[in-house]
């Protein structure tokens, strides 16, 4: 099983196509949907909402924002501890 440099879908050897460089780096696309954005269009992975690229970039921003929530709501509780005159007690992970 091959994957997709485009779109990271996993495909047989035998399908799709293989794209060798000068260089010797192997580029392998499932489809012409691929190929042609990657190559004549020239398209970014990360932006196709139909990509794995994307699905990981998203899921990866979501966890940063889930864990700027959660320290945002550690330093809110942490002042008003301070402006209550208690001792906040950070716990540990």
């Amino acid at each position: 099983m091959t994957k997709c440099s485009f779109c990271g879908i996993e495909e047989h050897d035998f399908k799709g196509v293989h794209l060798i460089k000068n260089d010797g780096t192997i580029d392998f696309f499932c489809g012409s949907k691929c190929r042609k954005n990657a190559l004549k269009l020239g398209r970014d992975k990360r932006r196709m909402k139909w990509t794995e690229a994307y699905r990981l970039s998203r899921a990866k921003a979501e966890a940063d924002a889930a864990r700027l929530k959660e320290k945002a709501a550690e330093v809110k509780a942490a002042k008003s501890a301070k402006a209550e005159g208690k001792v906040a007690v950070k716990a540990k992970k």
